[in-house]
């Protein structure tokens, strides 16, 4: 059982020429509705899948190159079960809880503790269900995702039994890349809010002073909208960039899984037919 799984991708990832770019420009295309997640999922778990396959090449070189035919179809694929998993199951769950916690859990409360301890119970509890909800999803859509994009059909990917197989086999691994790919997403989205807000409070601090120069305030108001593009290029590039890593961390480990030896989508795989 392999481990390092993001150490391996980080070493493919820099070792491949012209990388840098590459996530700049599919972070720009990312913008684009519906069609940029489109290319920038099939792009990102088709060289996932090839590591799961155990081929072992850099990123390729062209983003719209598709090489396989399947860029657009597996990007759609993945989009899907994204969807699916990270926007429709949580958002269902999550409205049952409300349900409950509505007609249930916060009426029970009120009676023992009262109203304030009521909310002081009911509240963490569904931030802790809320959040291991989120992961859970998270969790769900990697493996089904791969699982999509090996088979080349969206079927695969909501065959809960074998994904669940799967996740129970390494567990361990699987969370380690769930960590990681949350620290990618969380770092850019922090470091441009603080700058962001030192950046809006210098602006008012110099726009909202005595007598402020007009012509001043105006250009440095300009120079503001620049910089925040700027960062916007720069925040969707390491977004880019984390949706790689963590597409190519998850490849690594589905190799573990012996991806050449699967049969059809419904056999069992090779570690289920050895225990």
């Amino acid at each position: 059982m392999q481990t390092g799984y993001f150490s391996a991708a980080w070493n493919d990832v820099k070792s491949s020429q012209g990388w840098l770019g590459k996530m700049f420009l599919l972070g720009l295309i990312a913008f684009i509705p519906v069609f940029g997640p489109v290319v920038l999922l099939g792009y990102a778990f088709g060289w996932a899948r090839d590591i799961a396959w155990g081929v072992h090449m850099p990123m390729p070189a062209r983003i719209f190159g598709n090489e396989d035919g399947l860029l657009y179809r597996r990007g759609l694929i993945v989009l899907a079960i994204c969807v699916v998993c990270c926007v429709i199951i949580p958002g269902a769950l999550e409205g049952c809880w409300d349900a409950l916690a509505g007609r249930g859990l916060s009426n029970v409360s009120h009676a023992v503790w009262g109203g304030v301890g009521s909310a002081a119970i009911v509240s963490p509890v569904y931030s802790l269900f809320s959040l291991a909800v989120s992961l859970a999803s998270v969790m769900f859509f990697l493996v089904a995702s791969m699982r999509a994009s090996i088979y080349g059909r969206l079927g695969p990917g909501f065959q809960v039994p074998r994904l669940w197989a799967m996740m129970r086999h390494d567990m361990k691994g699987l969370l380690r890349v769930l960590g990681l790919s949350i620290v990618l997403a969380i770092v850019p989205a922090v470091v441009t809010g603080i700058v962001g807000s030192l950046l809006l409070g210098a602006y008012g601090l110099f726009s909202n002073g005595a007598a402020p120069d007009m012509m001043f305030v105006v250009t440095a108001g300009m120079c503001l909208v620049v910089v925040f593009l700027a960062l916007a290029v720069v925040v969707s590039a390491a977004s880019a960039f984390a949706v790689v890593m963590q597409a190519r961390a998850v490849g690594y480990w589905t190799r573990q899984f012996d991806v050449p030896a699967w049969r059809g989508q419904d056999d069992p795989m090779p570690f289920e037919m050895a225990s």
